[in-house]
């Protein structure tokens, strides 16, 4: 009798285990497949700029595709070597000739892009590719002139890339500036803000009054707080002023707005060099073109400086075709039936000798049209192997639904199990009651 009820609780208990498995296999089944890297992305690089110091801008040129029926939302990735940091807009979308957005570009402060595709590709899943373009800077200082092999990884594979670099030799020095100028330059790789910097040359005279003026133009705006006036006679191989400073000897006065700036120094002694930095953050992202106009009056003598920026940014393009639409197979034609032949039965004109003559038509019949068939022809365009990388992709694959599969697949043996168990439980107990 033990024995009996022991069985039925293993049954009752496997049965139950069946249950939670099937509903646990259930919901994995019905979990959305999730977005996945493409591992046979394909990505070509070149560049024609020349490097000659460190950061120096680098644009880079890419042509890129997927496989077909890649899904939304997978990704593909580039990863800029050591020598390249990303420098510009950090987002960008690559669109077809109809303003379409087949996939949009992401890059961290690390140099990792990442590409995701779009919505696009569920209806253009075949031929999906574009190009695209984004700048850089070299942070190393080049050493040696020639070409100089760049090793961008492109998900597990690397592509090596030549970048021309022309280092400085001789009479490197920027020396002493003998005009007044003006440089400017991005402050961050984001590009929000620029800096710059109003030089002259030496006093010449026993007494100088100095006066810069400094005038952004639209889509930027002063940053007062960063305005940064050095005099001194020490200067550096980059051709600025080094400590020791006169600062304190010589001190400037700063009036300075959002719109204007004007700094200006009294008895200035012969040999002192002035140098203005100034930062101006950019009030309008839009423009392509940052321009900056001031004047340098040494002695009453005044000299007009300027300098301008470009604004650099990714861009790029993407397109896709549709799938084929099927064709139908073909079908056998069935020939226009033909109306079955008649029969005419004409009866002469009476004689003395009477006579009966019957003449009948010879049926025909038109033969039916042979049916046609067609098959479309199947294009194979193989893809050229890359070279593997020193690091493996770790990305998770897409959830198929599978796992789901196997719990239920599991919880059927389960439940065949528990009937077997209550079976053998009911003929013991029906054995013992006789």
């Amino acid at each position: 009798m033990n024995r009996q009820i022991h069985l039925k609780i293993v049954s009752l208990v496997t049965a139950l285990l069946a249950v939670v498995v099937a509903l646990f296999g259930l919901g994995l089944s019905a979990l959305p497949a999730s977005a996945a890297g493409i591992p046979d992305a394909e990505i070509a690089i070149s560049t024609e700029s020349v490097v000659t110091k460190q950061w120096d801008q680098v644009d880079l040129s890419c042509a890129w595709s997927v496989p077909d029926h890649s899904q939304p939302g997978d990704t593909f990735t580039l990863q800029l070597p050591a020598e390249l940091r990303w420098f510009g807009t950090h987002t960008f979308d690559l669109k077809n000739a109809n303003g379409q957005t087949v996939a949009t570009a992401a890059a961290n402060n690390s140099g990792l892009v990442v590409f995701t595709l779009s919505d696009f590709v569920a209806t253009h899943p075949l031929n999906v590719g574009g190009t695209c373009a984004f700048s850089t800077q070299y942070s190393l200082e080049p050493t040696s002139g020639g070409p100089n092999e760049l090793k961008f990884t492109v998900g597990d594979s690397v592509i090596r890339v030549p970048v021309e670099t022309q280092p400085c030799t001789e009479a490197c020095s920027p020396g002493m500036p003998t005009t007044a100028g003006k440089s400017m330059w991005w402050a961050d790789p984001e590009q929000s803000e620029l800096e710059s910097v109003l030089f002259m040359p030496p006093m010449v005279s026993e007494t100088n009054d100095v006066v810069v003026t400094d005038v952004p133009a639209a889509g930027m705006v002063i940053d007062c707080s960063r305005v940064t006036p050095r005099v001194g006679k020490a200067m550096g191989t980059a051709g600025n002023i080094i400590e020791p400073f006169d600062n304190v000897q010589h001190p400037a006065s700063i009036d300075c707005t959002p719109q204007s700036l004007t700094v200006s120094w009294t008895g200035l002694p012969r040999g002192e060099h002035v140098e203005l930095f100034v930062v101006t953050e950019v009030s309008d992202a839009s423009l392509d073109v940052y321009e900056n106009k001031g004047t340098v009056t040494i002695a009453g003598k005044e000299n007009p400086v300027e300098a301008q920026t470009r604004r650099s940014s990714g861009s790029g393009t993407g397109e896709g075709t549709p799938a084929a639409t099927p064709t139908p197979s073909p079908s056998t034609e069935t020939a226009t039936p033909v109306p079955a032949p008649s029969f005419t039965t004409e009866t002469a004109t009476p004689v003395p000798a009477p006579s009966f003559t019957t003449e009948t038509a010879t049926p025909t019949f038109t033969p039916s049209a042979s049916p046609s068939t067609s098959s479309p022809a199947l294009v194979v365009v193989p893809t050229a192997p890359s070279e593997p990388a020193d690091v493996k992709n770790t990305e998770q694959l897409a959830n198929t639904g599978v796992q789901g599969q196997a719990f239920i697949f599991l919880a059927a043996a389960l439940l065949a199990v528990g009937s077997l168990l209550a079976f053998v439980g009911a003929r013991k107990y029906k054995q013992r009651s006789h």
